[in-house]
């Protein structure tokens, strides 16, 4: 089991307040369990419970949420248990969470901590162990479908949020449907897919899960899945860049962030905070030139250049 207190350590002598991005704590191929002393992990002002108990030699029981950055969408079994099916991030960066939620899992925002004041939405996808449980069956679960194909099967998940302990919504999402009368759309969710809360106030929310399968001690189908970009909008906007011709050329910045413009004419530029409000903006020419970046603390942000319409959204990270 890895447990990286050497870089938990370094976090917390930065004073990185964490955030709803999860690439800072892992790299590629890891995952972080574990939170002891702590009873979680604690990114902006977002708090992800985890209990882990170590009982020796490939033995181990946790529940709640770990941090990974496994790209595994290959390995069935519970030795794979921390790889998203997708095999990255919602964003394309390589870490997310996910959670083992046999009863049920939450997140919660402390409001007396700066950072989000609500949670608007989450990206969900399922993990490599239920997918390929739920595609081909084990030792345990059966293969969606069955042998025919039409078993009515279903993998769903139960969304609820709250403001200040009062239900706000429920919200169904099946991580896999093979309800329907025609089996050519059945599925299995493989990709990253957002569930937007209607509340405007949300301040937690807790995950269930419950399966057609269930035998003599419950839920058959793995009680994993993965989650990443709690609240931010802004990363939305990442993946949708209409603005061709800008660059970053430093993601990691100390005094000045470097940004690289092929644009024929000036365009506009914001930095966002995790929060989503605008903390600097200007404009930006052609060629390469530096934006102050000494007066941010030290966290996650996002700028965005915007010209006749058109936009281009791209994180980094303050050290």
């Amino acid at each position: 089991m890895k447990k990286l207190f050497t870089l938990l350590f370094l976090i917390s002598y930065l004073g990185v307040n964490a955030q709803t991005y999860f690439e800072d704590v892992v790299s590629t191929g890891e995952f972080l369990n574990d939170s002891s002393p702590d009873t979680g992990f604690v990114f902006d002002n977002l708090f992800f419970p985890n209990s882990f108990t170590d009982c020796g030699p490939d033995c181990e029981f946790w529940s709640g949420w770990a941090i990974s950055a496994d790209t595994d969408v290959t390995t069935p079994g519970f030795m794979n248990q921390y790889s998203s099916i997708v095999g990255e991030g919602a964003d394309g960066t390589p870490a997310y969470a996910v959670t083992f939620a046999f009863s049920e899992s939450y997140v919660a925002l402390d409001l007396n901590q700066p950072g989000m004041t609500t949670i608007p939405s989450v990206h969900v996808t399922n993990s490599t162990y239920a997918y390929l449980s739920m595609r081909d069956g084990d030792s345990v679960a059966k293969k969606f479908g069955g042998e025919t194909g039409d078993d009515p099967d279903y993998f769903l998940l139960t969304v609820k949020t709250y403001s200040e302990d009062e239900l706000q919504d429920s919200i169904l999402f099946y991580l896999a449907d093979f309800r329907f009368e025609d089996n050519s759309q059945d599925y299995i969710l493989d990709e990253w897919m957002e569930i937007e809360f209607p509340s405007a106030q949300v301040d937690s929310v807790t995950f269930g899960l419950s399966s057609s399968d269930v035998g003599m001690f419950g839920m058959n189908t793995p009680a994993y899945f993965c989650a990443d970009v709690f609240g931010n909008p802004l990363v939305l906007n990442t993946k949708d860049n209409t603005l061709p011709g800008v660059s970053l050329v430093n993601t990691l910045a100390t005094s000045e962030l470097i940004i690289k413009s092929e644009l024929d004419k000036k365009a506009n530029y914001q930095i966002f905070g995790l929060s989503g409000q605008a903390l600097k903006q200007g404009t930006i020419h052609q060629g390469e030139q530096y934006i102050y970046a000494e007066d941010l603390p030290v966290g996650k942000y996002w700028i965005r250049v915007q010209q006749d319409g058109l936009q281009w959204t791209q994180g980094f990270v303050k050290l």
